[in-house]
């Protein structure tokens, strides 16, 4: 994104003025903030051109992304700069250039619009004048955003698929030819709202699976084939911060939800962190429940986890989420001093029971070659299919199918030992 450009030739012409008033009694300097930002509120005139971009800036303000009041945190990136590039990477560019600006927390209720479809200044003259243009629209910015952040959320939890829903409805009338972003700024650690990262850890909960639980479905949809780039994921400012395997998954599992969004940029929609900034909260705000990754009790022999987290539909194929949550799991049973000695895959009923049968091996042969790979080495393998269901009845006395029944039954169960 574009960097800010000091003001030159502007500055230089400003100051040629005063000094040759030296005599006035009225001291000539740069406009006012008031004047100078007077296009953040200025509504359309109807007689602009067509837009030729339109750009979709949210910030997380929740407890888990900034700080406790007084305390300070060093985390990738600066959320105020990396909004104000983001709202200003077209501003050199002809046509109209739209921006939204605000911020979220956990409620779809209290997504707060400080900027909505502002047109951003006609840039005019030199290539100094527009820079020192950029640089006075990006100062105004600069003060929407310090002062919105610092705001304490209204809702508890954070409800990041709301946020997304919001930016989404935001660009629903820009034209098909406008270039379309979508920037959050965001650790990406959703407690509340149709993601809870809680429940998918335990439940099994795949991307397209919460997505098509999410009330907000209409707003997601108009997401599809825009650029999206989430800021931050992993990194949350409490205490204590995740570790690397944790980061990992929450990463990779963004990344799946970015896929099944069909945003433009689903590859590369979770930005790389950038380089650590103190970062600090002005002000308390409301707790934000921890994301409960999953724990090795000491006495426990078995670890089940759901085979919808691992893997897509009908797949034996283990997904990069599922990878990064099996290299979590592995990171906490060498820590806690345990191992694996068996990997049982199992499937619900439907479909034929020879079927089930062998994608049931070959999923747990997949979990079994992933966790050899990462020093689990003497781990046998076996499948059951649907021969053990621990929940039953999985259909309805019609026949119909229970989904939250079989979705128990879909499971790989880790046997422990050692």
């Amino acid at each position: 994104m574009r960097s800010r450009i000091g003001p030159t030739g502007a500055a230089l012409a400003t100051l040629a003025i005063a000094l040759s008033c030296a005599a006035c009694t009225t001291p000539v300097g740069p406009p006012s903030p008031q004047s100078g930002c007077s296009w953040q509120s200025a509504p359309p005139t109807g007689q602009q051109p067509p837009d030729s971009s339109d750009t979709v800036v949210l910030v997380d303000i929740t407890g888990s992304f900034w700080p406790k009041a007084g305390q300070q945190a060093s985390l990738p990136g600066d959320p105020t700069a990396i909004a104000v590039d983001a709202l200003l990477q077209n501003f050199g560019s002809a046509g109209t250039r739209l921006v939204s600006f605000g911020t979220f927390d956990g409620s779809s209720a209290t997504v707060d619009w400080k900027l909505a479809g502002a047109a951003l200044p006609v840039p005019t003259g030199d290539s100094a004048q527009i820079a020192n243009q950029q640089q006075i629209a990006g100062d105004c910015l600069t003060s929407t955003v310090k002062s919105a952040i610092t705001l304490a959320p209204q809702a508890p939890g954070t409800d990041v698929m709301a946020a997304l829903a919001a930016a989404g409805q935001q660009l629903q009338n820009a034209p098909a030819s406008a270039a379309k972003d979508v920037v959050l700024i965001t650790d990406g650690l959703s407690n509340t709202g149709c993601l809870n990262l809680s429940d998918v850890l335990s439940k099994g909960q795949s991307a397209s699976t919460v997505l098509s639980s999410c009330p907000e479905r209409a707003g997601l949809a108009l997401l599809r084939g825009i650029r999206l780039q989430l800021d931050g994921i992993g990194f949350q400012a409490t205490q204590p911060p995740l570790d690397t395997a944790e980061q990992a998954w929450v990463q990779s599992y963004w990344t799946e939800m970015c896929a099944a969004l069909q945003v433009a940029s689903r590859a590369s929609c979770v930005a790389a962190a950038g380089q650590d900034i103190a970062r600090a909260a002005a002000g308390s705000r409301l707790s934000d429940p921890a994301i409960k990754f999953p724990v090795v009790p000491p006495d426990t022999t078995e670890v089940p986890v759901p085979a919808d987290l691992l893997f897509a539909f009908d797949s034996a194929a283990l997904s990069a989420s599922g990878q990064a949550y099996l290299t979590l799991l592995t990171e906490k049973l060498k820590a806690a001093g345990r191992g694996i000695t068996k990997v049982i895959g199992h499937t619900d009923a439907a479909g034929t029971a020879s079927y089930n049968l062998g994608l049931s091996q070959r999923r747990a042969a997949a979990v079994s070659a992933y966790l050899a790979a990462h020093g689990f080495t003497r781990v046998t393998a076996t499948g059951v299919g649907e021969a053990d269901p621990v929940c039953s009845p999985q259909f309805t006395a019609n026949g119909a199918p229970i989904p939250s029944c079989m979705a128990q039954d879909r499971r790989v169960q880790i046997m422990l030992g050692g």
